[in-house]
């Protein structure tokens, strides 16, 4: 394993964030950077037509860190994986069972996350309830508490990454 200064707010805020159509980000084995590039410039290295000067200034400075990612032999650089929304689900649905202990409260939720739109409707009876207080126990139903918790499991998925590419944090970052 190899010892790295990851910058872990970056890392966790680029891998919880959904749309990946703005950009690819990688982390850099080796500094613990995380890089963004942004679609145009990604989609032109793919195509064999990346060229600094096809593109407007703002992109430029993204051309020659692009350029030493696709020849990059020795895996330094890493695609970030994306959350789906599967993770967030199962996150919600393991919430469910182990941190909430009202069972009216546990059957909505539950329901709701069998829904169309399972992860709104989720949010939307937590805020509802944390309005009301209405059958909480310890604040349970708090989205603060969903949040803290969600924000947790982020940071395992980000740990277990890191470690399945021979990576172990040298220090946190993150608070």
């Amino acid at each position: 394993m190899n010892l790295v200064a990851v910058d872990m707010e970056a890392l966790i805020e680029t891998i919880s964030h959904v749309d990946d159509n703005l950009g690819k980000s990688y982390l850099d084995a080796v500094t613990g950077e995380v890089i963004y590039i942004p679609t145009e410039v990604s989609l032109a290295l793919e195509k064999g037509t990346l060229k600094e000067d096809t593109f407007d200034n703002w992109l430029k400075e993204f051309v020659s860190i692009a350029i030493l990612i696709n020849e990059d032999k020795e895996n330094r650089y890493l695609i970030t994986p994306l959350m789906q929304e599967e993770f967030y689900i199962k996150a919600m649905k393991d919430y469910v069972k182990n941190k909430i202990s009202n069972s009216d409260l546990k059957l909505e939720l539950a329901q709701a996350l069998e829904s169309k739109e399972p992860t709104k409707k989720f949010k939307h009876i937590l805020m509802d309830k944390q309005n009301t207080m209405d059958g909480c126990v310890d604040d349970e139903c708090t989205t603060n508490e969903w949040y803290k918790y969600e924000d947790q499991c982020i940071k395992e998925f980000v740990i277990e990454w890191l470690r399945s590419n021979g990576i172990e944090l040298k220090h946190l970052l993150w608070s």
